[in-house]
């Protein structure tokens, strides 16, 4: 029995006339009475009368007529919502991430553009979104920092140095360029959105830094109030700096090129490998492309302004 059989059946029983449902399904009459005698012995029941050249329902034929109408009915159901699931996927964009301040800017270049697409952000911690994307719930992910690739694929989009960013009224603002050991002893903001603590975790082993406390937040709001009211001060990216300025140049806030080369802070886009992505999220990683490139010439330039390193 297959679902051509079923769907014979149900256009005969509801016409009782076999010439009828052969003009409409476009079957020929001799193969559709052939589909109906196989039918009737692999259930091993009558379900038409058969006389002087008309057919009609018995009762075992009706009563197999309304379970092949729910069965027929349920199944035009689940087509209809996995297409309409599948369209609903197709328009929209989901991204864990927990920078917000970067999607605002990127939010108003790609809604303008597809103002159609559902975005939805997936507010995680940077070390949560590998597996927000890995269990699908998340298209891309904004990541700080090498991401573990098994399974995952990385686009880097940019790639920046890291500066000390601190209040303009700090002791060490007055230098020009300011060595690891300058922060020994000094309390550190790490910002759990970037990869400060990775960071600072292997400086610390490795013997290049003596920070005496650190101080922990995930949005950076909270960084800026607390390296302006003397909590501290972070190692952060350039392009992190800028964009702060940019978007509140009152604030009294500096940065400071290290003497000493560190790992650059990298930031990129990860998705699951091999999944085929929606035309949204494919628009949407256009627009992030071209975002960054932006964001990446402008810390250049900035990094270029910089006291050289000796």
């Amino acid at each position: 029995m297959d679902i051509l059989q079923l769907q014979y059946f149900q256009t005969i029983a509801r016409l009782e006339n076999i010439s009828k449902a052969s003009e409409i399904l476009y079957v020929a009459q001799p193969n559709l009475s052939t589909s109906l005698k196989r039918l009737e012995e692999e259930l091993g029941v009558s379900l038409f009368d058969r006389r002087k050249g008309k057919i009609k329902l018995t009762p075992t034929g009706r009563l197999f007529l309304g379970y092949v109408d729910s069965i027929l009915g349920q199944l035009d159901q689940a087509v209809t919502t996995l297409r309409e699931t599948e369209r609903q996927a197709d328009e929209q964009v989901r991204v864990a991430s927990v920078i917000v301040d970067l999607l605002g800017n990127l939010l108003d270049d790609f809604l303008s553009q597809h103002p159609g697409v559902c975005f939805r952000q997936l507010h995680c911690r940077n070390d949560e979104v590998v597996e927000r994307v890995l269990n699908g719930s998340a298209d891309f992910g904004f990541i700080f920092g090498t991401p573990p690739l098994q399974g995952l694929e990385y686009i880097e989009f940019d790639r920046c140095e890291r500066v000390v960013q601190l209040a303009k009224n700090h002791p060490l603002a007055k230098s020009r360029l300011v060595s690891l050991r300058d922060l020994d002893g000094q309390p550190l903001i790490c910002n759990l959105s970037r990869d400060d603590g990775e960071l600072i975790d292997e400086l610390t082993h490795a013997g290049r830094l003596r920070p005496n406390q650190r101080f922990f937040c995930d949005d950076n709001r909270v960084e800026v109030s607390m390296t302006l009211h003397g909590g501290g001060l972070s190692i952060a990216p350039v392009s992190n700096y800028l964009k702060l300025m940019h978007r509140e140049p009152e604030l009294e806030l500096t940065c400071l090129r290290i003497r000493e080369e560190l790992p650059p802070a990298r930031l990129g886009l990860v998705r699951r490998d091999g999944v085929r992505l929606s035309q949204a999220a494919l628009q949407f990683y256009e627009i992030v492309a071209r975002f960054f490139l932006r964001e990446r010439e402008l810390a250049n330039d900035f990094s270029a302004t910089l006291p050289e390193r000796i």
